[in-house]
């Protein structure tokens, strides 16, 4: 859909693959407003959209600005910038020079304040979160 906007320009892709099934090739999208469902909206799938920023301020505020909170991804050569921003970011997972890299001892999941669902995967929190600690007291 993003694609029969005026203002979108596929960079790559941005068609269904041919055959059975519902694939789609790698896609990359550039001129998207801030406002569009493709920024606002979770994308499971090879698609990312480009978008340029001033400085540091403004890329979180794009980045923040959103219902959801499940991971982010910080790409620079500078490290100092690196940790400012994932200090900043309101995900559950920020990496760093690469994507999706998830290992089982962390815990995965998004941010209370999120739309991404609820809870975490793999770790110690994964079954923190679905523990329901209580305290049950008797006199007798």
């Amino acid at each position: 859909r993003a694609k029969t906007l005026p203002h979108v320009r596929v960079l790559a892709g941005g068609e269904p693959v041919p055959g059975p099934g519902f694939f789609f090739q790698p896609t990359v999208l550039a001129d998207c407003k801030q406002r569009d469902e493709i920024v606002q909206s979770e994308i499971f799938g090879p698609v990312v959209t480009v978008t340029p920023f001033g400085d540091e301020a403004e890329a979180l505020r794009l980045a923040n600005d959103s219902d959801y909170g499940l991971a982010s991804s910080v790409w620079t050569t500078d490290s100092a910038c690196a940790a400012r921003m994932a200090a900043r970011l309101a995900y559950g997972c920020t990496w760093v020079n690469c994507h999706l890299f998830i290992v089982s001892e962390l815990g995965h999941g998004g941010t209370a304040h999120g739309q991404s669902g609820y809870g975490k995967d793999l770790g110690m929190n994964s079954i923190e979160d679905y523990t329901c600690v209580r305290h049950i007291m008797i006199k007798n």
